[in-house]
């Protein structure tokens, strides 16, 4: 293995050294460079391509300008950055029609965000370089970390939330263990908000298009003092849903979103103070979801459920009911007078709970406060933040009238958090930033749930419910070292404690007291269980960069990260999860090439997860009873190949695009699990499935025109982005399982695959000169491609027999004005 391993590095080092010669001989074969190369440019002053080129001025001008990025905590250019990271500016957002965090994915190598599962629509599932977090609830911390002005967003349930009036986003790849405020396994999302300037701004802007879609923003900044000024952003949006849910003759997944965000900034003499607050509201009526198969076997097996099969059979999705659905919601439990007087006896509330229709609300907010101050040979930095998200929604799990599951599920959290961060020099080769963090999470997680609602008995709504205390600390210091003008060193570590505490109260009926799981009685107590964990670990990092001139980039480096373990919540008595950790190697180059008119960044990676977090079918330890939880399923390799390129082959054209090649496997024989195979428990290795979430190939291609005409500037834009087939939850059977059994585990594999798909979307804006205003058209999945965005099928091996999807968005266009006032 070591000798397998020394080869890879050594086939990596020598792609970097052909790259790093071309690109020398590129430079002579090219005109002679200015003697003074484009300056850098921050990304809220020009668009940025997917690999952080200046769009509108790099056009205009010939050349690939530099871009200032903050990814290691202090702003540098992003080609003498040495991280894979993505950079967008806020023209290259609106030009590539981002409108949330689900469409990073189009534009950023190796980045996967699903929608869609048995949960609230809000929620994502996120996986980058193929770590992923299959269970994104309030007890288990995310793979990939969410930051908003320095502040980490500690739920996936915020993924859906708006992105407006950004200065930048920043998708760091890779293990982020030594500066971010948390350790994370994937790699990080850096959102960058606009900041208030010393000047008269006004931005307005308006939308419309099919689906009934409408949408109205305003922007406005203004300087109120001296040194202080004020900018607050605001917008409204809403259309009519993408499926019609036949049973109900009405809509699923027709969002409407509020959003309002304001800052306030001081600038003294040595110091400066930023304070911002934000709310988002979002709300719908269900999500796109549709049946995909059902085992007849599971039906035909309860009582009243031989007449389901031909019913069930009528509500399988096709191409022409691709946007449809029939999900109704949970049934009544009065069947018979049994049935009925335990219902009357259940609290309102709870009563209430049973008449509700598919519906879904994310609610989030926060505060945040940042301080610099500079004390001359050192500053100091604070970033306070508070941050509030309350998700909740009911899905009828499978999309048909026929009451199969519905689940009605809540994810809430209340953080608050806190760090410091000390950066200077010493000397003049070396600099470097130490920092504390501190973040304390409460919350709740709620998951309630009716299964074969159509048996002719009473059936009651269970509840999986708990309340989460997280708490994390950390210590860290980096350093940088300029060992001769080209060559540095770049060392790093941190620390983290991190306090894991739940609450258990789940009942196999909602609202009776005395219906707890009977594997959760605590002595003196009804339903509840306490359960208290603590982790600590550290994270590294060690690597050197080399710039032999201003267009060559050359850098290894080898990290260490961890995320938390933690706490399950469907079932007591299921021990903690332990962090996953993860280390990876990576070697880069970022490269100029043509006087700046090409632009190749390379990342060639190899990383490698031990205890890895996987979310499991099996039994409760000690018991037959079947549940889902997560577990530390093995190790796991994973290693791949990251390109991102810009070219200006004209004036007033850009092109751009990325691909990313990923492979990966379990380490075999450390995925095992428990299985039940007539009565007896069976230990089954599953270490030879394929990883969930990762795409082996993910490529985008975009191209922006600028063209000068009468009137302003005409720029039409076009983009394509595919992502490769990948699995979601794949099984092993058990040995000697029978014929059947093995059918039924090789029909889930088959349908757990998600197709590979590729998106096409265009704009075309007329900038005006006078007045300051832009007029353009939008289309979005211009081939009407229909393709699914998540599937579950978790249920067809685990006893409820059946599998559905979320459809993806489709084919839809619209047109638009922005109006500004003011400004520079």
């Amino acid at each position: 293995m070591r000798n397998v391993f020394t080869a890879r590095v050594r086939i990596l080092l020598g792609t970097v050294s052909i790259l790093s010669s071309g690109a020398a001989l590129a430079q002579k074969a090219s005109p002679p460079a200015d003697p003074t190369p484009p300056a850098p440019v921050s990304v809220d002053s020009a668009a940025s391509s997917p690999n952080g080129a200046a769009t509108s001025p790099a056009a205009k001008q010939g050349g690939i300008q530099d871009i200032v990025v903050t990814a290691r905590r202090r702003e540098e250019t992003l080609q003498s950055t040495p991280v894979a990271v993505t950079a967008l500016g806020s023209q290259q957002l609106e030009t590539a029609q981002i409108q949330d965090a689900t469409d990073l994915q189009r534009v950023t190598p190796s980045f996967s965000i699903q929608t869609g599962g048995p949960s609230v629509s809000g929620l994502v599932f996120v996986s980058l370089r193929g770590q992923n977090n299959q269970n994104p609830g309030t007890a288990n911390d995310p793979t990939v970390a969410t930051y908003v002005d320095g502040v980490y967003i500690p739920r996936p349930s915020q993924g859906q939330t708006d992105l407006d009036d950004l200065e930048r986003v920043e998708i760091l790849r890779g293990p982020q263990g030594t500066l971010f405020g948390r350790n994370t396994t994937g790699g990080a999302v850096n959102i960058i908000t606009a900041q208030p300037k010393d000047y008269l701004e006004v931005i307005a802007k308006a939308e419309v298009g099919n689906y009934d879609y409408r949408s109205l923003g305003l922007t406005v900044n203004a300087p109120l003092a001296e040194g202080l000024s004020a900018r607050i952003n605001g917008n409204y949006h809403e259309r009519n849903g993408y499926v019609k849910n036949v049973a109900l003759n009405g809509y699923a997944d027709d969002p409407e979103s509020y959003f309002v965000r304001g800052k306030l900034r001081y600038q003294g003499s040595g110091w400066d103070v930023t304070l911002s607050g934000d709310y988002n509201k979002i709300n719908d009526n269900g999500q796109k979801i549709g049946l995909v198969a059902f085992n007849p076997a599971v039906f035909s097996a309860l009582p009243g459920g031989a007449a389901i099969v031909p019913v069930l059979s009528q509500y399988l999705q096709t191409k022409s009911t691709w946007y449809e659905t029939n999900g109704t919601a949970f049934v009544l439990p009065t069947v018979n007078a049994a049935g009925t007087a335990i219902y009357n006896s259940l609290p309102a509330k709870v009563r209430d709970l049973y008449l509700e229709k598919p519906q879904n609300q994310v609610v989030a907010y926060g505060f945040g406060g940042t301080i610099n101050v500079d004390l001359g040979d050192i500053s100091l930095k604070s970033i306070t933040g508070y941050r509030y998200s309350n998700s909740t929604g009911l899905i009828d799990t499978d999309g048909t009238p026929i009451p199969l599951l519905t689940t009605r599920s809540g994810y809430g959290s209340e953080q608050v958090s806190q760090e410091f961060q000390l950066s200077g020099k010493a000397g003049t080769r070396l600099n470097y930033i130490l920092g504390a963090y501190y973040s304390r999470e409460t919350g709740y997680e709620s998951s309630v749930s009716q299964t074969f609602g159509f048996i002719p008995a009473p059936r009651f709504i269970t509840e999986n419910a708990a309340d989460v205390t997280n708490i994390t600390k950390g210590l860290f210091a980096q350093g940088n070292y300029n060992i001769t003008e080209q060559l540095r060193f770049t060392g790093g570590i941190r620390w983290t404690w991190d306090n894991r505490n739940v609450v258990l109260h789940n009942k196999s009926r909602l609202g009776d007291p005395s219906t707890c799981t009977v594997a959760m009685k605590d002595a003196g107590s009804v339903c509840d269980q306490t359960q208290k964990a603590t982790f600590d670990y550290p994270a590294w990092t060690v690597g050197f960069d080399y710039r032999p001139n201003s267009d060559v980039f050359l850098y290894a480096q080898t990290r260490g990260a961890s995320k938390s373990g933690g706490w399950n919540v469907r079932a007591g008595s299921i021990p903690a999860f332990d962090p996953e950790k993860v280390k990876d190697v990576e070697v880069g180059a970022k490269l100029d090439w043509f006087n700046r008119r090409l632009r190749t960044n390379v990342a060639l990676f190899n990383s490698w997860t031990n205890g890895l977090q996987k979310q499991i079918g099996a039994l409760v330890p000690g018991t037959q009873q079947p549940t889902q939880y997560l577990v530390n399923a093995g190790n796991a390799r994973i290693w791949g190949a990251e390109f991102e390129v810009t070219a200006v082959p004209w004036t007033g054209m850009e092109l751009n695009g990325s691909l990313s090649l990923l492979d990966g496997k379990y380490e075999k024989g450390s995925f095992n699990e428990v299985q039940s195979v007539n009565g007896a428990n069976v230990t089954v290795d599953r270490s030879g499935e394929p990883l969930p979430q990762l795409a082996k190939k993910q490529f985008s291609i975009g191209g922006t025109q600028t063209v000068p005409v009468s009137l302003g500037d005409l720029r039409l834009h076009m983009d394509y982005a595919y992502i490769g087939k990948m699995v979601i939850s794949p099984v092993t059977p058990p040995p000697g399982a029978s014929a059947a059994v093995l059918a039924t585990y090789a029909t889930q594999n088959q349908l757990t695959r998600l197709p590979g798909y590729g998106l096409l979307n265009a704009r075309i804006g007329l900038q005006l000169q006078s007045p300051n205003a832009e007029v353009f058209l939008f289309a979005r999945n211009l081939t009407a491609k229909k393709y699914t965005s998540r599937v579950f099928a978790d249920l067809y091996t685990q006893g409820l027999g059946f599998v559905q999807r979320t459809v993806g968005d489709p084919f839809t266009f619209g047109g638009g004005v922005t109006f500004r006032f003011g400004g520079k």
